[in-house]
């Protein structure tokens, strides 16, 4: 043998044979089923098989016995799942459908799929899906998990035929970049309340334009407060209208969300409320919200899964969560939806609310003063990031492809933000479109404060209640001026003005949204303030 065939052998045995692969292996997709809905789940089978997923199928009884099943045994389950998981050089999601208690079940040992137990401070022995998704010791998962809280075969065909519609939804629809946020007073003390407040507001000013937001708060201190006759209604309202996420912050308990004075969205509205169009994804950071069992039954989360006309997929805690966990959670999730979109699967979402509890940062004041108001001091910071590691859940499949807008209009701008002055926007619509129809929008930001606020009368008059609601209705009215026009070569040039006495803004959003057929596209662009102009 030459010296250099030598060279060239020996350089084949040093070079891993994944240094060969043209391509990465596609994802794999575990589902992991009681069997008395094996046959139920095939339709979303063969939707991850034509997505390019390799679907690996394991049903219960062929690794668990049934006095395994009955004793709430899965942990040669979570083994098998570990073992997938470890061999497959590329992404794993698993799914898990089954009850994960007997109750009142006919032949439970068919329809179980038994949790694992909780190994951390208040979680210890409470049921968690968590150890699935965690192939080391450590308890942050790196595997996405999600369950199908199914009872019966019709709840199983409910949830797949749920998340299948939402996946094939081609329908053009403003609500893929909408998120609703519903809130309950803190209710701890009036320094607490505002800094509660204060932090949200900082996070969601630092969202990307393209989304806009509505939010409902209960708190009379917030213009975005609604009197108590109307918060049912009002929340009722904004969830069926459609969002990409709905987001719960505040106090509640497994039978609903938690209003001291009013009647909020309860247990029996999460499953029977029905969104026409974009159900989209349940945040909920209050206690309970997705309680698999306990002293008040299931939590709303799990009836809002079952409902087939409701969200799609639901994150929410098992037992009592603490205020200071909470806001590391929502952190981490917002974090997924600041470069503008959601990511394309709803497993990074829920991923990052983990990460978010695991390793977000907070101040020392304020996890202290959170801790306070709502939390246990007698639990260290890092026990309860532990505990809430095992305690969050996700329902539904976190392999949920999440729909959005595949198209981008190009805006550019040339203005001063000057009140009565025009606002010349020019735009150039994505090739997919031709001729359309297109609305565009002056808006001013997320965190601002709207015109015309009025104070609130000192009694509970009538004229409180109206003030209230007026206010409630201009803190959500972000749009300044708009126009709708159709286009037909693509490109457009349309003059926008900044309404007389409308305050100097440090910035505005112009927003174009186009539709033609099933295709929709959408823009945003910012114009900044003179240096020199004032700031609100």
């Amino acid at each position: 043998m030459t010296r250099r065939h030598f060279l060239a052998l020996l350089l084949l045995c040093l070079v891993s044979p994944r240094s060969f692969a043209s391509t990465p292996q596609p994802p794999q997709w575990i589902l992991v089923t009681a069997p008395a809905f094996r046959a139920a789940l095939e339709p979303l089978c063969d939707h991850r098989r034509a997505e390019g997923m390799k679907v690996v199928l394991i049903e219960t009884t062929k690794v668990l016995t049934p006095p395994d099943i009955l004793a709430l045994d899965s942990k040669r389950l979570a083994e098998r799942v570990h073992r997938l998981a470890r061999m497959h050089d590329g992404r794993t999601y698993v799914l898990l459908v089954g009850a994960v208690e007997a109750g009142n079940l006919e032949e439970p040992a068919k329809k179980v799929l038994p949790c694992l137990a909780g190994t951390a401070g208040r979680m210890t022995d409470q049921p968690t899906d968590n150890g699935f998704g965690c192939l080391d010791e450590s308890l942050l998962p790196t595997v996405a998990v999600g369950r199908f809280p199914a009872r019966s075969v019709e709840e199983v065909e409910r949830m797949v035929w749920k998340t299948l519609a939402y996946e094939c939804n081609t329908e053009p629809g403003d609500w893929r970049q909408r998120i609703t946020v519903l809130a309950g007073v803190p209710a701890f003390t009036p320094l607490v309340d505002r800094l509660i407040e204060t932090m949200a507001m900082s996070r969601f000013g630092k969202l990307d334009p393209r989304w806009t937001v509505r939010a409902l708060y209960h708190n009379e201190s917030s213009r975005f407060c609604v009197p108590d006759a109307q918060l049912h209604a009002r929340s009722l309202q904004y969830i069926r209208e459609g969002q990409a996420l709905t987001l719960y912050l505040g106090h509640s308990w497994a039978k609903g969300l938690y209003a001291p004075t009013a009647r909020f969205l309860d247990r029996e509205d999460w499953a029977t409320l029905k969104i026409e169009r974009g159900p989209g994804i349940f945040a909920t950071f209050g206690c309970n919200g997705c309680q698999l069992w306990g002293p008040d039954g299931e939590g709303y989360g799990v009836s809002a899964m079952r409902n087939p006309f409701g969200p799609v997929a639901v994150i929410g805690s098992h037992g009592i969560c603490f205020a200071a966990m909470c806001q590391l959670g929502a952190d981490g999730m917002l974090e997924t939806v600041g470069a503008g979109r959601f990511p394309e699967r709803v497993a990074d979402v829920f991923l990052k609310v983990k990460q978010g509890i695991a390793h977000g940062k907070m101040d020392a004041l304020s996890f202290r003063l959170l801790d306070a108001a709502d939390g246990d001091s007698k639990i260290p910071q890092d026990e309860q990031r532990q505990e809430h590691l095992e305690m969050f859940l996700l329902l539904g499949d976190p392999a949920l492809r999440i729909p959005r807008a595949a198209h981008e209009i190009k805006l550019s701008t040339a203005a001063m933000l000057t009140p009565g002055s025009p606002i010349v926007v020019q735009g150039e619509l994505p090739a997919a479109l031709t001729e359309c129809r297109i609305k565009l929008t002056l808006e001013r930001p997320l965190t601002s404060v709207p015109a015309g606020l009025q104070p609130l009368p000192a009694d509970s008059a009538p004229e409180r209640q109206q003030v209230m609601l007026v206010n409630h209705e201009r803190a959500n009215q972000f749009v300044l001026q708009s126009q709708e026009f159709t286009v037909i070569d693509r490109r457009f040039q349309v003059q926008l003005w900044l309404p007389d006495g409308a305050p100097q803004y440090p910035r505005l959003l112009v927003r174009a949204y186009a539709v033609s057929g099933k295709q929709e596209a959408q823009g945003v662009t910012i114009l900044e303030a003179p240096a020199s102009g004032p700031a609100k």
